[in-house]
């Protein structure tokens, strides 16, 4: 987003900004349309895959509604994200649950809104949305997130792939989920996630991550389940 000096006014894509502060208190954001839109259909047109923006990362629904305009899915980790998203417009078959802290009203909100998907963090977890799935039978189609024990080479405290990390589950413990997911009645595993941390800038993280998810799909796929998201 650039800021063009007009006659000493500055103007970013063609708005003065003088004349929104003339109706708007300030302080206030401003954020470009253009620069989203670009930055959307540049990822879009290099990877040619579904994208689901996340929520937490700017929640403001007029940005919610560009992102719909767009075609983009939305990732959220609240029952108030999850809300925000439906009311910008985004189809609930497009709206994916993640996080560590979902409560058992989260859990209903998202069941009964009929999301695409609710990914996992955990055995106990697992067992909550069984139980709630039974309790409003309803058949949960989930996803888990894995714990692949690589390191994101990031700041320390915001890294979330290692181990150590606590979040996700283990990889090496894939069968012993496979095994258990069979036994349950209102579970359907539909795919699996990862994320190690942010501010990533070694290419050969990335490469790593997707060298131990395509282990982990054939082994899911080994122990007789199909998913359909990655």
């Amino acid at each position: 987003m650039t800021i063009i000096f007009k006659n000493k006014k500055p103007f970013i894509e063609g708005v003065c900004l003088n004349e929104i502060t003339s109706t708007i208190e300030t302080p206030f954001y401003i954020y470009s349309q253009q620069s989203i839109m670009n930055a959307y259909n540049k990822i879009k047109n290099s990877l040619d895959i579904e994208i689901f923006f996340s929520v937490k990362a700017n929640s403001n629904i007029a940005i919610l509604s560009i992102m719909k305009s767009l075609g983009a899915g939305a990732d959220v980790v609240s029952a108030g994200e999850l809300e925000r998203a439906i009311n910008a417009g985004i189809a609930n078959s497009k709206i994916i649950f993640e996080g560590v802290g979902k409560s058992i009203d989260d859990v209903e909100y998202a069941i009964n809104n009929n999301i695409r998907q609710i990914n996992i963090e955990s055995i106990e977890e697992l067992n909550m949305i069984e139980k709630i799935g039974k309790s409003l039978r309803k058949k949960v189609d989930i996803g888990i997130r894995l714990n692949l024990d690589i390191d994101g080479k990031t700041i320390d405290k915001i890294s979330t792939g290692r181990k150590t990390d606590k979040f996700g589950i283990p990889f090496d413990i894939i069968p012993d989920v496979c095994s258990k997911i069979k036994k349950l009645e209102w579970i359907n595993l539909k795919g699996i996630s990862s994320h190690i941390g942010s501010q990533i800038c070694d290419l050969n993280v990335f490469e790593k991550i997707f060298i131990k998810m395509k282990q982990a799909t054939e082994i899911i796929e080994a122990n007789n389940i199909l998913i359909d998201n990655l």
